[in-house]
């Protein structure tokens, strides 16, 4: 028996694996560590074949993925740009570049590429939908829609297009072609809660608060605890003034997690027009400090804490107000208006007539500022002769039947003024003045 010396056994015996090895494709090779995640060794077998052989597109395309799998975009651009100088009409080349370049943030780069693509390959409906998602995503959209207006005249049942075109035509302003499509979207998914958010947004832009109302709550009755679909109905009902029901919903939303700015501004305003002023103020406090730019949630809220005896914090967030922004005529009016009467609140008739007036200068077509002013001067500032010309105008402006918010408390007395007492009673502006101007003119 022959017997052979260790190492040369030891060669004999690796040579079969040797050969096996050599034998075997680099490309399979690469793909199972890639497949693995082991990118690093798939780049470096790649560059090691590519030195004795640099002519294999599929090793340059292997090593471009590769690269791009380690974020190193600028590397895996130029291995695939070479395997296209290989082979000019290799489409999972393109693909793969197209895919670089959209991840790099070049969407320009991969819209020429998809391009290039769809000149080799016109009907290609996979490059069609990459260039469509491209140019939506470069804000491009009505270049968007003629790409896929194409792909909807071929298929009217598809589900992904038509929704792609209602966001196309909404981004455009173009509310009418956006319904429809939503409404299209519907038919093929009816209780997409995508679709009918967006479809219940159009309608409410468009003031058609019935038919977004009932949308949601159509849709309410099969998901009843979705909280998009849910504030929206809320929404409805506010925008309805069924300020009970929308006040409940968007409470149910906070329920159920939604920690949202519109939530507590809206489930606040909804409280602040039942006049539950004391459940108003925290809700929108706190909507104020989820964004305190908001200057009608910093007014509602000023004026709840006015309205709840939280007079010192009126005061503060009134002048907030006033600092956020330069308001709209009629809203600086009110916000003067209000304004006194929380200096009123805390003693301070002097400034809060001013303020008035300052209300008055800028909507002088305010009856009721007449008679605030002529109130503040007659029962604030006992001064019934400054009051005088106020009440006589008020009463020359003042429409014939009284409007039921427009009544003052009046306590029975002889100097007409207003007292402290048990027992409190209302009437009318009109009366009011009417009762002053013949009590000043005879005194």
């Amino acid at each position: 028996m022959i017997r052979l010396p260790g190492v040369l056994l030891i060669i004999l015996l690796l040579s079969p694996l040797k050969d096996q090895a050599q034998d075997q494709d680099p490309a399979g090779e690469m793909r199972s560590l890639m497949e693995s995640c082991q990118f690093s060794q798939a780049i470096t077998m790649a560059e090691l074949f590519l030195l004795h052989d640099s002519t294999r597109t599929d090793l340059f395309l292997l090593k471009g993925s590769a690269l791009s799998a380690l974020f190193r975009y600028d590397e895996a651009i130029t291995a695939l740009r070479n395997a296209q100088k290989l082979d000019s009409t290799n489409i999972r080349v393109f693909n793969e570049l197209a895919t670089v370049y959209r991840l790099s943030g070049d969407h320009g780069k991969a819209i020429e590429t998809i391009e290039k693509v769809l000149r080799i390959d016109p009907g290609n409906r996979y490059f069609i939908l990459q260039m469509a998602n491209l140019c939506y995503q470069e804000k491009k959209f009505r270049e968007t829609v003629n790409i896929l207006l194409q792909v909807y005249y071929l298929d009217t049942l598809d589900f992904f297009v038509i929704k792609q075109l209602a966001n196309c035509y909404e981004e455009l302003k173009l509310s009418d072609s956006a319904e429809f499509f939503c409404r299209q979207a519907l038919k093929i998914i009816p209780f997409d809660p995508f679709v009918t958010g967006k479809l219940a947004n159009i309608l409410i832009r468009e003031n058609e608060i019935n038919t977004a109302f009932f949308l949601t709550a159509l849709f309410l009755k099969k998901d009843p605890v979705n909280i998009p679909i849910l504030k929206q109905n809320a929404y409805c009902n506010y925008l309805l003034l069924d300020f009970k029901s929308s006040a409940r919903q968007f409470w149910e939303c906070i329920k159920h997690g939604d920690s949202s700015k519109f939530a507590k501004k809206y489930l606040g305003l909804s409280y602040y027009k039942q006049e539950k002023y004391d459940s108003a103020a925290p809700l929108l406090r706190r909507a104020f400090y989820a964004d305190t730019t908001d200057a009608e949630v910093c007014f509602y809220y000023a004026v709840s804490e006015s309205r709840s005896h939280g007079n010192d914090t009126a005061l503060v967030y009134f002048q907030r107000t006033l600092g956020l922004l330069m308001p709209s005529g009629q809203f600086l009016s009110t916000l003067y208006a209000e304004l006194g009467g929380a200096y009123t609140l805390t003693s301070h008739p002097d400034t809060a007539l001013f303020l008035l007036r300052k209300a008055f200068d800028i909507n002088p077509h305010s009856n009721i500022l007449r008679f605030k002013i002529a109130y503040q001067y007659d029962y604030y500032l006992h001064k019934p002769l400054e009051a005088l010309p106020y009440y006589r105008e008020f009463l020359k402006n003042a429409p014939p039947p009284p409007s039921p918010e427009n009544t003052i408390p009046q306590q029975a007395s002889t100097s007409g003024y207003m007292r402290a007492g048990s027992q409190e009673i209302t009437i009318p502006y009109t009366e009011y003045a009417r009762n002053r101007i013949r009590e000043i003119t005879k005194h």
